[in-house]
């Protein structure tokens, strides 16, 4: 079964004249990392909450495991499968407690309160945020607050995980704590959609999209993707720096392997070049 499928989607907004999404088809497999790129305006993040049923899907499909969103009686369904991550964590906290704000949405399920108890364990420890369990949430870093967003979003037990732009509102410490959460969840199984506009993320993706003008117009692996190089610009995008740093030690003759993604892979080739000078 495929976590997510989507077939001839169209959607615009009641008071807009053009589709945000035109005519988009995808197909997301169980477990896969899927990091999709666009623009403002491109339409990304109006797929992620058509994919979670926050919009309605009127013209095309889009089935999370195998169940339509099309059927208003399925949204339940569909959205205790799918947890979605938003942009600023502020907006997600609904209670003063971190225990209390996790259990929120295990509550709206219905849970009983012992397996409640036993949810909240698994995402704090999911998110390496244990320590902060009794802590009031409004105190937090803005990387901790995400990371809590993040478990509370967990302690639904979805089988898909969506962020949108969650790292938009971090500094450099809080993405990279948010991130490394988000590839240990994965590994571990959990389908992820990250909509972002920073290239660096969508280099740990298995498959990076890019929409624009509400259609998909590339996707590949990410190195087929930042080897589009100066094409990227015509999606109001760049190649993450690393990249960029690589190509340009490339065309001076430095023997830089192609695979070289991150700045911590651009380091370890300069070293072992350095070596053997």
């Amino acid at each position: 079964m495929k976590a997510v499928e989507i077939k001839n989607l169209s959607f615009k907004y009641e008071e807009e004249t053009s589709f945000v999404i035109n005519n988009l088809s995808l197909t997301v497999e169980k477990g896969e990392f899927l990091c999709v790129l666009g623009e403002n305006g491109s339409g990304k993040s109006t797929l992620a909450r058509l994919i979670n049923g926050l919009l309605p899907c009127t013209d095309g499909e889009i089935k999370v495991l195998g169940v339509s969103t099309k059927n208003k009686a399925n949204l339940y369904e569909v959205r205790k499968n799918v947890g979605m991550v938003f942009q600023n964590p502020d907006n997600q906290m609904v209670a003063t407690i971190v225990e209390d704000d996790i259990a929120f949405g295990p509550e709206n399920l219905g849970v009983p309160p012992a397996e409640i108890g036993e949810r909240i364990d698994f995402a704090l420890k999911a998110t390496d945020m244990e320590a902060f369990r009794y802590h009031q949430g409004q105190r937090l870093s803005g990387g901790q607050k995400q990371r809590i967003a993040i478990a509370g979003a967990l302690a639904v037990k979805p089988q898909i995980l969506i962020l949108d732009e969650s790292t938009a509102m971090l500094d450099p410490k809080g993405r990279r704590e948010v991130l490394s959460v988000v590839k240990k969840l994965n590994e571990e199984g959990i389908t992820v959609i990250a909509i972002t506009h920073y290239m660096d993320e969508a280099v740990m993706a298995d498959r990076v999209i890019i929409m624009h003008r509400g259609e998909i117009v590339k996707q590949g692996t990410p190195h087929e993707i930042f080897s589009l190089g100066s094409e990227l610009s015509a999606y109001g995008l760049e190649v993450p720096r690393a990249v960029y740093i690589k190509n340009e030690l490339k065309k001076a003759g430095l023997p830089i392997s192609d695979n070289v993604l991150t700045e911590n892979e651009l380091s370890l080739e300069l070293c072992k070049l350095f070596q053997k000078v």
